[in-house]
Parts: C-alpha cells; structure tokens; sequence
C-alpha cells in the first residue's frame, strides 16, 4: 500500500512538472489592446466591420492580451489598400476550381506606453484560395473561411511576431 501511494504521488509529481508554454513576451509591460476600426479603401462591402470582428476574435483566443476601449497599452490601427478575388486555378474542363483572396494592408502596432512603433508594414499582403468545384486542394470550402484564415493571419503576422521574444 506504501509503495502504491509513493508510486502514485510521483507519477503525479511527475505530471505536474511537465507543464511547457511557447507564449514569451518581448513587451510584458503591455497587458490592454485597443484595436481600431480598419479603415477600407477597397471596394468589397463590410470588409473593415469584419477585420475588426476577426482581429477581435484572435486577441480573445490567443489570451496574451486583455481586449479594452479605454486605456490600453497598446493599438492595432490599419487601413485595407486593395482587396482582389480572381480565379486561381481551373479543372481539366476548363472550369473554374479554386479562387484566390488578395488583401493589401497597411497595419500599425504601437506601444502606447513608451510612444512607440513596434511594427509598422505598408504593404502587408496575405492571400488565401478556396475552392468552388469538386477535386480541389484549397484548404477552404467557402469564401468566408478564406477571409477569416486572412485576418488569422494579419493578427500572427503582427502581434504574435511582434510580442514573441525568440
């Protein structure tokens, strides 16, 4: 009974030490963001309302920072350049298979504590395809999943880069 109760609590020691994050921050003084309304120069409707939305959504999941209007310590501010969906690629038929979704931006992430620019890209471009036809090997079915795995990957191209200390 002894040893099952010291082979238990080391397994438990054990377990209990293996706890590993990948999360480090290069600013631990930022703990608030505010991310403004993109600006939206392009020609798709509701673009900048859906930026914000999805941008929102990654600050809440990632976690490392508290999403705040009011006295933040830090900004997410950017404006969408251009905005193009155009055929990526057809099937032996010659019909359409997959479309591809451009976006230009000019993004900006400032430490509103010491007044600074922690990363600043005119000409951020990400692209994503999804598919419109059967045999395709987009990784997204409809054209909302594209636009979401783009503004996913504004928020790692910006401030995951920007707050991880490698």
């Amino acid at each position: 009974m002894v040893k099952r109760f010291i082979f238990i609590s080391m397994i438990l020691a054990l377990l209990g030490g293996c706890y590993y994050s990948v999360y480090s921050n290069a600013y631990p003084h930022l703990k608030k963001i505010r991310i403004e309304p993109f600006e939206n120069d392009s020609a798709e409707f509701a673009l900048a309302d859906k930026a914000l939305n999805e941008l929102s959504l990654s600050v809440r999941n990632d976690g490392r920072l508290k999403l705040v209007t009011q006295d933040p310590d830090c900004s997410l501010e950017g404006r969408i350049s251009s905005f193009e969906e155009k055929i990526y690629s057809y099937d032996a038929a010659n019909m359409v298979q997959d479309y591809q979704l451009s976006m230009v931006l000019h993004v900006v992430f400032t430490d509103l504590v010491n007044n600074e620019v922690i990363y600043e890209n005119t000409a951020l471009t990400i692209s994503e395809t999804y598919k419109v036809a059967e045999g395709s090997t987009a990784r997204f079915s409809t054209k909302e999943e594209a636009l979401s795995e783009i503004f996913t990957n504004i928020f790692k191209n910006v401030i995951q880069t920007s707050l991880e200390a490698w």
